[in-house]
């Protein structure tokens, strides 16, 4: 969409838009060109004007777009993996080596030997699609990076909800800026690490009477702002959501209806088993069917959708001779031993906050709880959502409908799987998973992985691991990028990729809006969309039909979805498109996709694991109270408003802005190491050594420090973050997902540098 502004025919501009840098949420963006050469980025409207933002890091991308260090042309190893030694090729050159490679671990191992580690931040739909359309085509191993980027989330909420996206069921309303009472921000910093028009939102709910909560171990940007900040220790949030429970159940402010008709908390379950007591347990024709207690008839019956109303929720029954309770009894058993005084001494929270929290979320009629990834990147971090959850659905607080619109299936690039006929399946991988698959061959071999918008050695955890032990097992390793990361430094080839202006996208953000990311100049040097990529390799590997028309061809596809009629890519190109609301009066529900089709307050598959009821259980490393341990600080790692993790991290006007890599220490930590603010310092464990400069800061509490992650590693005075972190792989959530990264479940010593140089 080109326009002139003030009659200066020099200049042009065009409507963009910014991929999701930070999070799912998209700024739309006007890039003011000159000569051919973008000259400023400013935010563009949206139907709704509060929406108009930008942050610094998307008015940054500029430099970005013309870095002078920009990877130029496909760059071929020529020295020891590491060296950064590498040699100009041509497309062809790169193609023909690439075709060669697959072709050859493809006959030795099989096409599921081969894995594509896709990343997230700057990834618009149609290039993530590309690549899992080509996965799926080949039938290769697509690495999953939602153990990485989304943490325990998206495990915990398959447990609960059935599917790995709470946030629908979590936001409610919030999202068309309908304000709740009670605002409570768990374990998410909105200010500083999303979106603009998120704590944009916060804020006008502050404004308009909502009181906004936070719970957090670091006194954050968004901390400041709220009315009530709790700081708990790291790890210990599934002890706090019992502890709220105690209260709640102690003091019967749950809400009885809601966890009758939308959980499966009126369910018997049997004590000797601890499974659901089923029609097969007492001879009924339907050997499946659940089983309540019918409080009007003080009998057992098939929990049918016209007696569940009516059913027990607590006590203890018996069923032709099997002891039974219902699921919610078996829940506020559990949290007996959670009292105030037992929750403030795991967590650190005062007992008179616990009680006045519990008290305001059981009786204030409209709550919101806002969460993201951040509490769940510990070894726990599934049932810390959980226990979250259940918070919310005993006391009716999670969404079961949209009364306003509702995203249809694009976010899950559905349409790039299913426009193949019979489809094949790509072989999915969890992205820890990946280090026994490479270094140990378990359960397969991958032997050639391509990264694609993933900083995999700066951003994954272990890096001593991947260095020494996972890099040197591969026979082959492909980058897209745009400069020569960590990572890139250990490629055998370089493919120059674009940078967002360079090419077009379809963005199905911010909710409720449509975005075109639309090409503003044409891409520099030899650089290409990842989308023009796949399309050109797999035109060689004879599945070029299925991408023709290169990223024009996938955004059309994409707008065909017939939840999109009468969204075209001339419309987009004016503006975001706000997608169609229901009729007033009419809802979508949300169903839950799990074994009761309800939200599992009990989950039966997991009672041999001893997780059936979000239980609290440690932090498997980082130390959670006081000791002589030989580690006994607690390492977190927050995010940056300067980084979308790795991204940015070399442009000059934020690190004008923030410099160098720095430790926040609380002073009394700091106090009995001699430390001073300011002071370069080195933290350590038994793998590996981490030297910055120390921040004293009351931001964290006592026994925690905190580095920001996405710092790159050449720019830390030794090792990085991820030399200190660990990939221990949590079986649970490997059983029902996939493992997740435990950034924030580390533990630590820090001494000064001279010190342990000593």
């Amino acid at each position: 969409y080109l326009y002139m502004i003030n009659n200066n025919k020099d200049l042009r501009v065009i409507r963009t838009a910014c991929p999701a840098h930070c999070g799912i949420d998209c700024c739309g963006i006007l890039a003011h060109m000159k000569d051919n050469r973008v000259v400023k980025l400013e935010p563009a409207d949206f139907p709704d004007e509060n929406d108009r933002r930008i942050c610094l890091r998307g008015l940054s991308s500029l430099e970005i777009t013309y870095h002078p260090d920009r990877i130029k042309y496909p760059m071929k190893r020529i020295g020891e993996r590491g060296e950064v030694k590498f040699k100009r090729i041509t497309w062809d050159e790169a193609y023909d080596t690439i075709i060669s490679k697959f072709k050859r671990i493809s006959e030795d191992y099989g096409w599921k030997s081969i894995g594509w580690v896709l990343g997230g931040p700057g990834s618009g739909t149609t290039k993530f699609g590309a690549y899992l359309r080509l996965a799926s085509l080949t039938q290769s191993t697509r690495v999953s990076a939602w153990g990485y980027g989304d943490a325990g989330l998206p495990c915990g909420s398959r447990v609960i909800f059935g599917h790995q996206f709470p946030y629908m069921h979590l936001f409610g309303e919030f999202w068309q800026r309908k304000w709740p009472d009670l605002l409570v921000i768990w374990g998410s910093n909105p200010a500083e690490t999303m979106p603009l028009q998120t704590m944009r939102k916060v804020l006008d709910a502050k404004e308009n009477g909502t009181q906004v909560v936070v719970i957090d171990p670091r006194f954050t940007v968004t901390a400041s702002k709220a009315d009530e900040y709790i700081g708990l220790k790291p790890g210990t949030d599934s002890a706090f959501a019992l502890g709220l429970m105690h209260v709640i159940f102690q003091k019967r402010i749950y809400n009885p209806e809601f966890v009758r008709e939308f959980t499966n908390g009126s369910y018997l379950v049997r004590t000797d088993t601890g499974k659901f007591l089923r029609g097969k347990d007492i001879e009924t024709k339907k050997e499946n069917v659940y089983i309540i207690w019918h409080e009007p008839t003080d009998s057992y019956k098939v929990m049918r959708r016209s007696n569940v109303k009516e059913a027990c929720l607590s006590g203890s029954f018996k069923v032709n001779g099997i002891e039974c309770k219902p699921a919610l009894q078996m829940l506020e058993d559990l949290t007996l031993q959670y009292t105030p005084k037992k929750t403030s001494e795991i967590t650190g929270v005062q007992v008179d906050l616990i009680i006045k929290l519990a008290e305001k979320i059981a009786t204030t009629k409209k709550v919101v709880f806002y969460t993201h990834m951040g509490f769940t990147r510990t070894y726990h971090g599934d049932i810390s959502l959980r226990g979250l959850i259940t918070v919310a659905s005993i006391t009716g607080h999670v969404t079961t409908s949209f009364s306003s619109g509702y995203m249809p299936a694009i976010l899950n690039w559905d349409p790039f799987l299913k426009a193949i006929p019979e489809k094949p399946s790509f072989h999915r991988m969890g992205i820890l998973n990946l280090y026994d698959a490479v270094i140990s061959e378990k359960p397969y071999p991958i032997k050639a992985v391509w990264f694609a918008f993933i900083n995999f050695l700066n951003q994954c955890a272990n890096s001593n691991k991947i260095i020494n032990e996972f890099f040197p097992k591969l026979d082959f390793i492909v980058q897209t990028e745009l400069f020569i990361t960590p990572t890139a430094r250990y490629a055998d080839l370089l493919l120059p990729v674009c940078s967002f202006l360079e090419f077009s996208d379809f963005l199905p953000h911010p909710y409720p809006y449509l975005q075109l990311q639309q090409k503003v100049i044409n891409p520099l040097y030899e650089s290409k969309s990842d989308a023009t990529i796949v399309a050109e390799l797999a035109e060689r590997l004879e599945f070029g039909e299925y991408f023709k028309g290169g990223e024009e061809g996938l955004i059309d596809l994409i707008i065909d979805h017939p939840l999109l009629k009468g969204v075209s890519r001339e419309s987009l190109k004016k503006g975001a498109v706000k997608l169609q609301p229901l009729p007033e009066g009419g809802n979508f529900p949300l169903s839950f996709r799990t074994p009761s089709g309800k939200i599992e307050l009990y989950a039966e598959q997991l009672v041999e694991d001893g997780e059936a009821l979000p239980v609290y259980l440690p932090p498997i490393e980082a130390p959670i109270s006081p000791s002589e341990k030989k580690y006994p600080l607690a390492l977190i790692n927050g995010h940056s408003r300067f980084r979308t993790h790795s991204m940015f991290a070399n442009v000059q006007s934020l690190l004008d802005l923030s410099p160098e890599p720095i430790v926040d220490v609380n002073p009394s930590d700091a106090e009995k190491r001699d430390i001073t603010n300011g002071d370069i310092v080195t933290v350590y464990n038994d793998r590996a050594r981490t030297t910055l400069k120390a921040r004293v800061t009351e931001g964290v509490k006592p026994g925690v420090l905190d580095i920001t992650e996405g710092w790159w590693i050449e720019q830390f005075r030794e090792g990085s973050l991820n030399h200190l972190t660990h990939d221990i792989i949590n079986p649970v959530q490997d059983k029902i997902y996939e493992p997740n990264m435990h950034m924030n479940d580390v533990a630590v010593e820090l001494m000064k540098y001279k010190e342990i140089e000593k």
